[in-house]
């Protein structure tokens, strides 16, 4: 209960004074909670509050995942345009680096020509893009193994005369490479087998440590007359149980089927081949949320910025809070002081939902709205700060000074018109002061925090741009002699 309704208040104490009366004449029990514990309600209350945030943290992580996916796609649709002939292929870290010497005789009987070859070290980071719609994804406890370990990439192009998918080629290779070849007689019959030049690598589980070790198949021989002692003889415990082990087997040479996944290993460990039609990534804009103020309140929400500006992409002063309806006022805070101010206006800010600190900060001044998520706040802050923010800006707010000269004019001043040629020439001139609007040139954040300053300077700066001291009777007739 909150004010000083009397007759409720009293009448809430004579119900405890009753129910504690009943509770000694033991007609009812009390239950008490630490004061650590929630009641009832409390919980309730806790769980829908609860409910609210796991809801908005899931919407945020689906919409990162899309966002992520459609990115990728469009990357590997470039690539699958401008990269159509060649292909990829990894060898594990078991296979020697001097299998090259071996490769490249063979891949010219196969229809392919070497291009280019690198060690890469993959991690589990990479696994996003490394199984990009892959068709053959490895197994994850393989890909385990190869964490952080040397792999060669390979990069095949295919002969200008083969007219098959150099993903089938590749797999043609691959096969002769990793499985075993038959010599037929003249009679059609097996005379011998050749086994596969490079083999998969064996892993055997080991309960005891927990961890995954390379089987020998090529064991070294014991020599005679020497006595097995006792650690020797549990390692032949061991090796007794191997059969009942898990095991794995790491492919000597892997490559994808499919062209997607071709083209997302492309992006991934060949990345200056696409330099020529696939500009750099841009860089993530981090997720953030709209908060709108009442403009009126713009001297302390600057003294919250000045503490947090990293964290305030962009704000601006809008007629509403609605972003379907809000039109741009201003951008920086001396031209809104020089317009008239309307009492609706409101300051708006696009703030970064890296950190809680900066927006704790700006939930203390009171705003009127703060959006539910970062979904949300994307789809706001793209209504109200698109990209070519800063021109829109600059166009509106002159707008905004040639209407409030026209309406001067018609008051029957004199010196309008020279002063109207002077300021709309400073309006349309961009400030060289980078406090004033809150950024920095390039959209740097670096000096936003300066605005509070040019809050406070907003006297001066309104009244040295001001008719009355622009257009004065001294100065009139300066111009006029000019």
């Amino acid at each position: 209960m909150f004010g000083t309704n009397v007759p409720k208040l009293i009448n809430l104490i004579t119900e405890e004074l009753d129910i504690e009366l009943k509770c000694r004449a033991g007609e009812v029990e009390r239950k008490y909670y630490e004061l650590y514990e929630l009641t009832p309600e409390e919980q309730e209350r806790e769980d829908a509050r609860k409910a609210i945030e796991d809801e908005a943290e899931r919407i945020e992580k689906e919409a990162a995942i899309k966002k992520r996916r459609d990115y990728i796609i469009s990357v590997t649709d470039t690539i699958m345009e401008n990269i159509q002939d060649m292909g990829i292929t990894l060898f594990m870290p078991h296979v020697h680096k001097d299998v090259y010497k071996k490769l490249n005789e063979h891949a010219e009987k196969h229809d392919l020509h070497f291009k280019e070859k690198r060690l890469v070290y993959l991690n589990p980071k990479m696994l996003e893009v490394l199984h990009f719609d892959c068709e053959n994804r490895m197994d994850d406890e393989v890909f385990e193994q190869i964490f952080y370990k040397e792999v060669q990439g390979y990069v095949w192009k295919r002969q200008d005369d083969v007219s098959r998918a150099p993903e089938d080629v590749i797999g043609d290779f691959v096969r002769f490479l990793t499985e075993p070849n038959e010599v037929l007689d003249n009679d059609g019959n097996v005379e011998k087998v050749i086994p596969p030049l490079i083999e998969p690598l064996e892993m055997l589980y080991n309960a005891n440590d927990g961890t995954w070790k390379m089987i020998d198949k090529n064991p070294k021989k014991k020599k005679s007359g020497v006595n097995l002692n006792a650690s020797q003889s549990t390692s032949s415990k061991e090796t007794f149980d191997e059969e009942s082990c898990p095991k794995i087997y790491v492919p000597g040479v892997w490559s994808p089927t499919n062209r997607r996944a071709t083209a997302a290993l492309f992006y991934l460990l060949f990345r200056h081949l696409t330099e020529s039609f696939l500009g750099p990534d841009p860089v993530p804009e981090p997720p953030h949320i709209c908060i709108v103020f009442d403009a009126y309140k713009k001297r302390d929400v600057f003294e919250v910025i000045a503490k947090f500006n990293r964290d305030v992409m962009a704000y601006g002063y809008f007629t509403s809070g609605d972003p379907k309806t809000a039109e741009l006022i201003a951008k920086k805070t001396e031209r809104y002081v020089r317009l008239k101010p309307n009492v609706n206006d409101k300051l708006i800010l696009k703030v970064a939902k890296a950190t809680s600190h900066a927006m704790l900060a700006l939930t203390a001044v009171g705003p009127c709205y703060i959006s539910q998520n970062a979904v949300e706040g994307q789809e706001e802050c793209a209504l109200l700060f698109p990209p070519n923010y800063d021109n829109i800006e600059e166009e509106a707010e002159a707008g905004e000074d040639t209407k409030k000269k026209h309406k001067k004019k018609r008051r029957g001043k004199k010196s309008d018109t020279s002063l109207s040629t002077s300021e709309s020439a400073t309006s349309s001139t961009p400030t060289a002061d980078p406090g004033a609007d809150g950024q920095g040139e390039g959209g740097e954040l670096g000096t936003i925090g300066e605005g509070s300053t040019g809050e406070e300077g907003e006297t001066t700066s309104s009244s040295t741009n001001s008719p009355e001291k622009v257009g004065g009777p001294g100065e009139e007739g300066e111009e006029q002699k000019t």
